[in-house]
């Protein structure tokens, strides 16, 4: 056979494996609300407690994991949907002194930055907002493919006096202890 003829069917199965490659490269675009969960923790009088929020939504979502550092992300929370783990707190959080929920109905997180930091391993900078007061954030997590979906886990702590939650006399942190724990489970589909 010509070797002038191998040349262009080389070409051509080359760029046939490189098109089926990424034919099968998945971009996570929808936030499978039900599925996914934000659970909160916290000490209260030197005892760990735990809550969470029922109300996610994600008002953008990108990540491709071929090339994650063009991922995107913004999600709300609606702060109503906290269960702070028994009815009293949860009535106590509506309150201005803490989320001031009639003046803040949401909280949110908006990217502006992903980073590979090893194997499936990654980490977003964005701005998170509470109760008007907005501070940006590095957040690590973790992402996997499974049965059809992205999932991504991760955890950060943060200072609840950046975002004014708790003030008054709540300010005293030897009530409520400054550092709130985020953990987060989103599960996301194509």
């Amino acid at each position: 056979m010509n070797i002038s003829l191998l040349r262009p069917l080389a070409l051509v199965a080359a760029l046939s494996f490189g098109a089926m490659g990424s034919a099968n490269a998945v971009e996570y675009t929808t936030l499978d609300s039900e599925a996914s969960n934000i659970a909160f923790g916290y000490s209260q009088m030197n005892v760990k407690m735990d809550g969470g929020f029922s109300e996610i939504k994600a008002t953008g979502l990108s990540f491709d994991p071929a090339a994650p550092e063009a991922a995107k992300v913004a999600i709300e929370v609606v702060l109503s949907s906290i269960d702070a783990g028994y009815d009293e707190a949860n009535t106590e959080l509506e309150k201005d002194e803490w989320l001031a929920l009639a003046a803040h109905p949401l909280a949110t997180f908006t990217s502006s930055k992903v980073e590979t930091v090893g194997d499936n391993q990654y980490q977003v900078t964005g701005d998170l907002t509470i109760k008007g007061h907005t501070q940006e954030v590095t957040v690590p997590f973790n992402f996997k493919e499974e049965k059809g979906a992205g999932v991504f886990d991760g955890s950060f702590t943060f200072q609840r006096a950046d975002f004014a939650v708790g003030e008054g006399q709540w300010k005293d942190f030897s009530i409520v202890a400054n550092d709130i724990e985020l953990k987060f489970h989103m599960v996301a589909r194509p």
